[in-house]
């Protein structure tokens, strides 16, 4: 799951000395947390720094020498570098993600919480054939849109502005204008994406409401 894309690369020493050095009940807590802190550093920032390799580096260095022994004290160690709650929400809430696999994750991590399932950031056998990433406000919006090219192109691309489709669905509206979107948004079962069909309207107040919505729950899909 803590793929390259996830920045699994730079934590895969840490991933490694406690997979060697801890039990297993808190070696699953710990790769928990790896997964919670990829996303987070995905979004702050950080995450191609020589600062987060370092960290990384002496948390495997603590684990092999025995002075980390559980998630929880290596959560301590690891806490003057992990972004707070605070600034996750913040940040997610202003993000564009530019490559779909990562926005749809966030997107079905973010709907299996709000369906209570107790472990929503652990998806597994993404089928993306059958769920598509559709952006309701097209990158190259018609004049029925009535917003300009430069206007699109900024908030396109913005977590706000994309849904999750059945692959049909997706095909069936494709650049159309927001009203004729909302009929199949509404039908969608997906409930993040029915929500969208609540609003009369689709711009750039609209993508920020809904974003900021969504990273509220941010924290809680992927905690510390």
């Amino acid at each position: 799951m803590i793929s390259n894309d996830l920045g699994g690369k730079q934590i895969r020493p840490l991933m490694l000395a406690v997979t060697r050095h801890f039990p297993i009940k808190e070696a699953t807590k710990a790769f928990r947390s790896f997964l919670s802190w990829s996303v987070r550093f995905l979004i702050v920032g950080g995450a191609g720094g020589g600062k987060l390799e370092r960290y990384y580096g002496l948390a495997a260095l603590a684990v092999t020498k025995g002075e980390v022994k559980n998630n929880a004290a290596l959560i301590a160690i690891m806490k003057d570098v992990l972004p707070t709650d605070t600034q996750f929400e913040e940040e997610f809430a202003r993000a564009t993600v530019k490559r779909s696999n990562l926005a749809r994750y966030y997107l079905r991590a973010i709907a299996a919480y709000r369906g209570h399932d107790p472990l929503p950031q652990l998806l597994i056998n993404e089928d993306p054939d059958a769920v598509n990433l559709e952006h309701v406000l097209p990158v190259t919006p018609s004049k029925d849109w009535n917003i300009d090219a430069e206007t699109a192109a900024a908030y396109y691309k913005r977590i706000g502005n994309m849904v999750l489709l059945r692959a049909k669905d997706n095909v069936e509206i494709g650049n159309n204008a927001f009203a004729a979107k909302k009929a199949v948004l509404g039908e969608s079962p997906i409930s993040i994406t029915n929500e969208v069909a609540a609003y009369t309207t689709w711009g750039p107040a609209e993508i920020k409401a809904r974003q900021a919505d969504l990273a509220k729950d941010a924290p809680k899909v992927w905690p510390l």
